[in-house]
């Protein structure tokens, strides 16, 4: 039988560049890399669905995302909507909205034997004029307000007296003093009762 010999091989001469090491640098690169990807994927959908809003905004033309709540029906209720422009003296029956933002009002009445007043007004406005609107939103704590004050400043006999026409007259007087940008020009009660 041959005789195998084991010859150990010799070493080698070390060479001037140092061994080389295990990349983890690679790997954590290879995972920032995917976060930043999927930040930029991210960032890009943001940026289509502001678009995609400020386009569909333009197109059903809501200026500020919002539009004048119009309803055809007094009951419903909004909060803001334009009332008549004082350039315009009638609607036309397509053109006319009904503001009735004020909602169902409770006013208590003076006198020794104090009542109640449930009121619910409205009243026909102009779509178009978007400043009034405005207005009309902003102010729509005081028009309670003073619907509130004329009430507790009268009785329950004094406001039998005075009938409702008389009664509408003055608030919408008092409702067009504070207004700057518009006028109402008719004051409708959808519901005015009187309880003693």
């Amino acid at each position: 039988m041959p005789r195998i010999e084991y010859r150990p091989q010799s070493r080698r001469q070390p060479s001037s560049q140092p061994p080389p090491q295990p990349q983890p640098s690679r790997q954590r690169d290879r995972g920032l890399l995917i976060v930043y990807r999927i930040l930029v994927v991210l960032a890009l959908l943001l940026i289509l669905a502001i678009l995609g809003g400020s386009i569909y905004a333009l197109a059903t033309g809501s200026p500020g995302g919002r539009s004048p709540k119009a309803t055809a029906s007094p009951q419903a209720s909004g909060r803001a909507a334009p009332s008549v422009s004082p350039s315009t003296t009638s609607l036309a029956a397509a053109e006319a909205g009904i503001f009735s933002g004020l909602g169902r009002l409770r006013c208590p009445t003076a006198g020794d034997k104090p009542g109640m007043v449930i009121l619910q007004a409205a009243f026909p406005y102009y779509p178009g004029d978007l400043s009034f609107s405005e207005e009309l939103a902003s102010r729509i704590r005081e028009l309670r307000n003073i619907t509130i004050a004329y009430f507790a400043a009268l009785t329950p006999e004094e406001l039998g007296r005075k009938g409702e026409a008389d009664v509408k007259a003055e608030l919408l007087a008092r409702y067009n003093g504070i207004l700057r940008l518009g006028r109402i020009e008719t004051l409708y009660f959808n519901e005015y009762m009187v309880i003693e």
